[in-house]
């Protein structure tokens, strides 16, 4: 039982960063627009995040063997607290944008370095679905809290909400101190470090064309449904996120038991669907219809991903590892983000982007179906 407290702490923990963190997600896009910014301005803005996830990845994985765990996971939780409360004192794009990237990379740092701390405090041979579970819990929290930060935005409470996220951020910052350092795992020799493996090129380019969608949606969603008539715009992202929270865990199980590669047609077709639902969706209904199965989609890829570099990877390079699954999804988003500026500047608006995103897993999918395996050692 000793071995699982640390993994409550650490579970409390992401329920109330990823609430705070995710506040800005629905009401962000709300915010800049009462700034007077442009529309593509806020698809930019909204997407700095997938970017400086972009180029953040493969060195926080690395960071992560060197420095250890902990010293990330807290490093980036007091990180997500003051990216929060920049939100709460700046206005316009560029700060918007800036304290967007903040927020995505200290996010994208913190999850790292918890996926590679779960692995050590939990069996082994339930590595994925702890995981995973810790993914389906962010899961929840991204179903609710974009929709709150929307519902408070028009009942008046707009960037003062910005304050009560940072004040979430910093304790559940603090609770990350009652995380014990003995399950934490450091690369002695840095000659060693890995950062990335040709092996895993093929589930990453998957993983990018998977995450294209998240891009679009991330960025230009919200404010199109917006300007649609859709009541809460950001219904798509609790659609999509209760999906994902009801398909998580069975997801990383079948991964455990069967193999990841089992599930990747049944995720591309759920993607095709809800990409071709969310380019034509004008009711709340068809929104909701859109995200369900763009959730289940995510639900799924999200430990397959895991589950692909972890057969991929040994115990050391584990960190490295997660670095390059959070450089794919973070390489397709920030690639969606800049559609998503491009077709909203361009004219085709964010249908025509997810009208893309139908197109492109199907493409890589016969790479990762026919990727070789690591040999055993």
């Amino acid at each position: 039982m000793t071995v699982n407290r640390p993994y409550a702490v650490l579970l409390g923990a992401t329920i109330v960063l990823e609430f705070a963190c995710n506040l800005p997600t629905g009401s962000m896009p709300l915010a800049l627009h009462d700034d007077g910014t442009v529309d593509s301005a806020i698809a930019l803005a909204m997407g700095a995040g997938m970017f400086a996830n972009l180029f953040g990845s493969i060195p926080v994985g690395v960071l992560v063997d060197r420095i250890g765990r902990l010293v990330t996971i807290r490093a980036s939780a007091l990180l997500m607290a003051f990216a929060t409360l920049g939100m709460a004192l700046t206005h316009g794009p560029l700060f918007g944008g800036l304290f967007m990237a903040l927020r995505g990379l200290s996010l994208m740092s913190y999850v790292t370095a918890e996926f590679a701390y779960t692995t050590e405090i939990v069996p082994a041979a339930r590595a994925v679905s702890y995981v995973s579970f810790l993914g389906l819990i962010a899961n929840v929290m991204f179903a609710f809290a974009p929709a709150v930060g929307v519902w408070l935005w028009l009942h008046n409470v707009q960037r003062d909400q910005y304050y009560i996220g940072t004040a979430l951020a910093l304790a559940g910052t603090a609770a990350l101190w009652l995380l014990p350092s003995r399950h934490d795992v450091k690369t002695a020799k840095p000659s060693r470090t890995i950062l990335m493996r040709s092996l895993w090129l093929p589930t990453i380019a998957f993983l990018v064309a998977s995450a294209v969608q998240s891009g679009v949606n991330f960025s230009i969603a919200v404010l199109t449904f917006y300007q649609r008539g859709i009541g809460n715009a950001a219904i798509i992202f609790m659609a999509m996120a209760l999906a994902t929270a009801a398909v998580r865990y069975p997801a990383g199980r079948i991964a455990d038991k069967r193999g990841p590669r089992s599930m990747l047609i049944p995720i591309v077709i759920a993607q095709i669907v809800g990409c071709l639902l969310a380019a034509h969706a004008t009711t709340t209904w068809e929104v909701i219809a859109a995200g369900t199965a763009l959730g289940i989609a995510w639900g799924a890829i999200v430990p397959v991903g895991v589950a692909l570099f972890f057969e991929q990877s040994g115990r050391r390079t584990r960190g490295a590892a997660m670095g390059a699954y959070n450089l794919s999804f973070s390489l397709g988003s920030a690639l969606g983000a800049g559609l998503a500026a491009a077709f909203v500047h361009f004219g085709f608006g964010y249908g025509g982007a997810m009208l893309v995103c139908t197109a492109l897993p199907l493409l890589t999918l016969p790479f990762v179906l026919t990727a070789r395996r690591r040999s055993p050692r």
